[in-house]
């Protein structure tokens, strides 16, 4: 969870990168790959009925139905556009039942028949991840799975050195915790990925590509967009060329 959230900016933000966030998002595609090792151990049987939380343009949903007896997903997103690149992306799939779901997730019912709960990098973008964790205990099926990535504190880190805004989430301490009455942790793991461009324009273009902008709401003046290129390649340009860092974590657990 990010602090201070303005929905209608994030979904503004991902719908203007729909047609370029697969070639953008890499260490998200990374971290769908984390997520699938990390199922390694779910039965098969928990892949009957799947809720998958910010579905986005669908990799980890074709990687998953690849992988897993996955017989019915239905698909959540805060942009409903979305379903546009899905639609194209399981055209010719037919095994699965693949269910548009969109909305959003804090205020949708949930289906009564979820035996898995899956996200990737989507948990930091709720509001109250706290209520929505308490919501899951109550409602999921016991036995029943819940696993997911999520980025951490210091994503993005060059940024707020920068500006001096800085990106609050949740620590990884307090959220373990929101899930100790009704999850047992069968597995946790953190990931720091660094990307490198040629220049600072290159980063704010990644940023915009992926649909990460709507983290937080920043004004650029052709002043300000100088400043802010010069000081981030005084701090940080490298022979490696200028980074960006992320910090991640992946998570299962199944309900008590």
């Amino acid at each position: 969870m990010i602090l201070h959230l303005d929905k209608k900016r994030i979904a503004r933000c991902f719908r203007r990168s729909m047609h370029s966030y697969d070639r953008a998002a890499e260490v998200q595609n990374r971290l769908v790959d984390r997520l699938l090792q990390v199922l390694e151990p779910v039965p098969d049987n928990a892949f009957e009925s799947v809720l998958e939380i910010g579905c986005c343009t669908g990799t980890l949903t074709e990687k998953l139905c690849a992988a897993k007896p996955v017989q019915k997903i239905y698909c959540n997103d805060l942009v409903p556009e979305f379903e546009e690149v899905l639609q194209k992306r399981f055209s010719t799939e037919k095994r699965v039942q693949r269910l548009p779901f969109f909305g959003d997730i804090e205020l949708l019912p949930l289906p009564a028949d979820i035996s898995l709960v899956l996200s990737g990098a989507s948990f930091q973008w709720l509001s109250d991840l706290s209520a929505f964790i308490r919501r899951l205990g109550s409602e999921l099926n016991p036995e029943s799975w819940l696993a997911f990535s999520l980025f951490t504190s210091g994503t993005l880190k060059e940024f707020s050195a920068v500006t001096n805004v800085e990106l609050e989430f949740v620590e990884e301490a307090k959220l373990k915790t929101l899930f100790q009455a009704d999850f047992e942790c069968l597995h946790h793991e953190s990931f720091q990925d660094t990307l490198f461009f040629p220049t600072v324009r290159e980063i704010l273009k990644h940023i915009r590509d992926t649909g990460v902008g709507g983290v937080s709401e920043y004004t650029w003046t052709k002043k300000s967009l100088q400043s802010f290129e010069t000081e981030y390649a005084k701090q940080f340009s490298s022979s490696n060329g200028v980074p960006v860092s992320y910090a991640s974590s992946c998570y299962l657990f199944r309900r008590r």
